[in-house]
Parts: C-alpha cells; structure tokens; sequence
C-alpha cells in the first residue's frame, strides 16, 4: 500500500472490476487538481497539494477531494469525480479518506447535496460555526441552490 493511503478507502470497484485507490496528494497532481477545480468553477484558492487527495483507478487519476484548515475547524471540500466516473462510489471513498486523515474529531462541509453526505453520515448544523460561515456566504454566492452546513464526527476509540 503507498504511503498516505488509506486502507478502508482501497479496493477493487464492484461496478468496473478495477482497483480504485486514495492517496494524499504530490506536487504533480496540481495539474489535474486545477484542472478539475476550474471546469466545476470550484474554490481554487490558496491551494497546495498537502490539502488534497487523488482517487486513481490502476493509476490514472479520476478524482480529488480536499480538506481544508479553517481557523479551528477543517472543512471537506471540492469532491469531483471526472464524468465518466459518477455513481461509482468514487465520491463516496474520497470523503471516507478525508475523515479518516482529519486531525480532529470533527469535520465539516458546506454543502447542497444534502441527502447524500447524510448517507456517509454527516448531520445538519445547528449552531453557528464562524469559521465555515463565509464558507457558506461564498458557496451561496456561487450557487442558486440552497447550501447548508454539515458535520461528521469520528467515534472516539
């Protein structure tokens, strides 16, 4: 397995039969990174490498995810997969592996795919969080759907 690969995001894709892997980010990946960020008009600020994952399936990159530091809090972000991709679970891995690599107990998302990061888990925000609000007042800006902000939190050992 290579480094900074996450065990339980790693398998063979019941869909394809291929071997579909998650691994943290390098330098050459920021081709593919602002690549994808741009065609999805996603927030490509600030970026470097060490905030991103890659998905590859037998070594060809095929989506990112990030997470990204906000003051206290990290908050996932900027889950693509490329078009040809979709509804194979890819998505679904990427964000696993970036809970899984989360330095805290808590991530957050701002999000208007609702349902979906309800299945992987996470909760609607009831309270304020001041870090993840401009994220919010950003993602609204960018989009007419309604946007929330979500939590997942990791079951302490």
């Amino acid at each position: 397995m290579d480094k900074g690969e996450s065990p339980k995001t790693t398998g063979i894709s019941d869909i394809t039969g291929k071997i579909i892997r998650v691994r943290h980010a390098n330098e050459y990946d920021m081709d593919f990174i602002e690549e994808m960020l741009k065609k999805h008009q996603l927030d490509a600020e600030d970026l470097h490498y060490t905030q991103f994952v890659i998905a590859t399936e037998n070594g060809t990159p095929i989506g990112c995810g990030r997470l990204k530091k906000m003051g206290e809090v990290y908050e996932i972000a900027c889950i693509i997969v490329v078009e040809k991709k979709k509804g194979q679970g890819i998505g679904s891995l990427i964000v696993k592996h970036l809970i899984d690599y989360a330095p805290l107990n808590t991530v957050y998302v701002v999000t208007d795919k609702i349902d979906y990061y309800k299945k992987l888990g996470f909760v609607e925000v009831q309270t304020k969080v001041k870090e993840i609000e401009n994220s919010l007042v950003s993602a609204c800006r960018m989009s007419n759907k309604k946007q929330v902000i979500m939590f997942y939190e990791k079951i302490k050992d």
